[in-house]
């Protein structure tokens, strides 16, 4: 047939055949055609569903991924920040000449209190000993009251055992600054006749004898009271120091 129908002329017998053919194969073709198009339809959307189910789950792994290193770069980009800052204070001058630094981490917080104590992950080896002034890049933490080859325990200057001598700035007046049981601050033996005034500035006093150096920031006042019957002022410290999130610290070490 093919062969007769590529010698014969247009109007031959095997072209006749196939014209005639064409007419009664094409309707049944446009049905079937139009019967199947849903079921084609279906198939279609049926595959581009699971295509997109699978390029979704892709996705949402490759958007977790993303999320987790952004998530890495800003915690280091922090941490940098911090440890720049420390590195600032110990070159800034603001501390007697000859006086070291011991960088440390919070490896622990006491389970007790909250404010209370903190565990360093320095110790004798790296040169930590006992009463040694504790530090970050916004001033006094604490101090160091027990010692063991890679740690440290730090009282923190929250704490009801902490004691602090310190002075008002500006005008000199000279008292101590201690915690209490619910982390709270004030500065004690404070004359009367002291002129202290909400806003100024609390700093160690580094006296003869004391564990801290001079000018060690500890916080702003916060509160002044006087009484007739009293002796001394009552006075609250808010301090510089965020308690609740502690990371890296440096461990003064005098000259």
């Amino acid at each position: 047939m093919l062969t007769l129908s590529f010698r014969e002329q247009a109007g031959g017998l095997a072209h006749r055949a196939q014209h005639l053919g064409m007419r009664v194969l094409a309707p049944l073709q446009s049905g079937s055609s139009q019967v199947l198009k849903p079921f084609r339809d279906a198939w279609n959307w049926v595959g581009d569903l699971f295509h997109a189910k699978s390029e979704n789950k892709a996705l949402r792994k490759e958007v977790a991924a993303l999320r987790q290193e952004t998530a890495h770069d800003l915690m280091l980009r922090e941490e940098n920040e911090r440890l720049q800052a420390l590195l600032r204070l110990e070159h800034d001058g603001s501390y007697p000449d000859g006086t070291t630094f011991v960088t440390a981490r919070v490896i622990a917080r006491a389970t007790e209190a909250w404010y209370s104590t903190a565990t360093i992950n320095a110790g004798s080896e790296a040169g930590v000993a006992l009463y040694d002034a504790v530090v970050n890049e916004q001033g006094l933490v604490g101090r160091v009251t027990d010692v063991t080859t890679d740690a440290a325990r730090v009282t923190l200057l929250t704490d009801q055992d902490s004691y602090v001598d310190a002075m008002v700035e500006p005008g000199g007046a000279k008292g101590v600054v201690a915690g209490d049981v619910n982390g709270n601050v004030s500065m004690l033996y404070v004359d009367k006749s002291a002129k202290v005034e909400a806003g100024q500035f609390v700093l160690t006093s580094g006296m003869k004898g004391s564990i801290f150096v001079r000018g060690i920031p500890i916080g702003v006042i916060d509160n002044v009271g006087k009484q007739e019957v009293q002796l001394y002022q009552s006075i609250t410290v808010k301090p510089l120091v965020d308690f609740h999130n502690l990371d890296f610290l440096l461990v003064v070490k005098k000259p």
